[in-house]
């Protein structure tokens, strides 16, 4: 949704002196696709959460998020605090299954009480800090009420890789994998309107699961285009498509 808010603002040139636009794994024929499912999708998770770790252990182990320092970070952000504190028995019953699931698995891969869960080359996290202190939980719930946007979601999608391909500044397009391109943009590619990089081994948020491989994209893309400058030592990885 965010990249199809970028493209719809320089488009219409609401941003000044815009000198770049970069858009991650969001693509106009996969998503107008996700849409069908996306209600079905929304109403399976969780409302509520016991604590915010039930709810980073939840975008972990759900894979909308791959990389556990990740989802630390980000997942605070899209949680606001319950009024009355409580969870419903619905919500605590999934996060005592995802929360049991995880240690489930950590017994099986390894033994002692110091096993870690690793997920796509992300750092560890240790089963001591699944969220057991009663005394400290506090509930959480979603801060956006997706479901009821529904109305907006083909508006922010038809249209978008013809407008994407339209905006004259330099583009940089990031995804997760190369089926995610519709025609459009197959045909733009080929005739180098954007430059594209595929970044394997990761699910729709990109920047998540691979922030380094992200940041050395966007930093390789910046100084190609002369709107920065490297600094001494900097290595380009493989160059954009």
């Amino acid at each position: 949704m965010g990249g199809a808010i970028a493209v719809h603002a320089a488009n219409k040139n609401l941003v000044p002196n815009l000198r770049s636009l970069v858009v991650i794994d969001v693509v106009e024929g996969s998503a107008l696709e996700a849409l069908h499912s996306m209600q079905s999708f929304l109403r399976g998770r969780p409302s509520r959460f016991k604590s915010l770790q039930y709810a980073i252990e939840y975008m972990v182990k759900s894979g909308q998020i791959r990389n556990i320092e990740s989802a630390r970070v980000s997942t605070q952000g899209q949680l606001i605090k319950c009024e009355d504190h409580k969870t419903n028995d619905n919500s605590s019953q999934e996060c005592s299954r995802l929360s049991n699931a995880i240690i489930e698995e950590e017994e099986e891969e390894e033994e002692g009480g110091t096993t870690e869960v690793e997920s796509n080359g992300s750092k560890r996290m240790k089963t001591a800090e699944c969220s057991t202190e009663k005394s400290q939980d506090t509930a959480y719930t979603w801060r956006v009420n997706l479901e009821s946007t529904e109305q907006y979601w083909k508006g922010w999608f038809q249209g978008l890789s013809d407008l994407f391909l339209s905006c004259s500044v330099p583009k940089l397009l990031l995804l997760a994998g190369v089926d995610r391109l519709d025609r459009a943009l197959t045909v733009g590619q080929m005739q180098g309107k954007f430059q594209m990089l595929i970044l394997p081994q990761c699910g729709h948020a990109v920047h998540e699961d691979q922030p380094q491989k992200v940041a050395d994209a966007l930093a390789t893309f910046l100084t190609r285009h002369k709107m920065a400058e490297s600094l001494s030592g900097f290595e380009r990885p493989s160059p954009c498509c």
